[in-house]
């Protein structure tokens, strides 16, 4: 014979169980979509604070990645340069990794920094104030925490 408690617990976790496999099926309806980010939402000014927002965390994050990356490369590099000849070749792997890694690093960061640069920038808000849609890689990346007013 269990102790009551034990037998309660059992009860409860069985129950949550039933309620929960019941409710996913009933739900069969899809949401209604969420409004687009629009000038009838946001100011003009406030999506252009939220875009220089967004282009400013994103090339934080490209001059990171490119940092590490050249870190990386160059730390492979010295260590090939300075390795004597006769290395076990479970060096060499962890060299080719480095090289890879290092590699893979600065290209994302140089190709984020691209998209994401003051130049990029500056042409898309030129292009907004003049009327036209935001592309949808911006749009896409653009949430309601961006708009948030925090000085830059």
């Amino acid at each position: 014979m269990l102790p009551l408690f034990l037998r309660s617990i059992r009860v409860n976790a069985v129950a949550v169980l039933l309620l929960a496999s019941t409710g996913a099926v009933g739900q069969t309806t899809t949401p209604p979509p969420l409004p687009p980010l629009s000038a009838a939402r946001y100011s003009v000014e406030d999506t252009i604070r939220a875009i220089r927002h967004l282009f400013g965390q994103r090339s934080k994050g490209a001059r990171g990645y490119t940092a590490a990356g050249s870190a990386t490369l160059t730390e492979a590099a010295l260590t090939t340069a300075l390795r004597p000849a006769g290395t076990a070749p479970g060096q060499r792997i962890d060299d080719n990794q480095d090289y890879l890694a290092g590699g893979l690093m600065l290209g994302y960061g140089l190709a984020r920094g691209r998209r994401f640069g003051p130049q990029q920038r500056e042409q898309l808000i030129a292009a907004y104030t003049q009327g036209e849609p935001l592309p949808p890689y911006v749009r896409r990346r653009l949430k309601p925490r961006h708009f948030l007013y925090r000085p830059l």
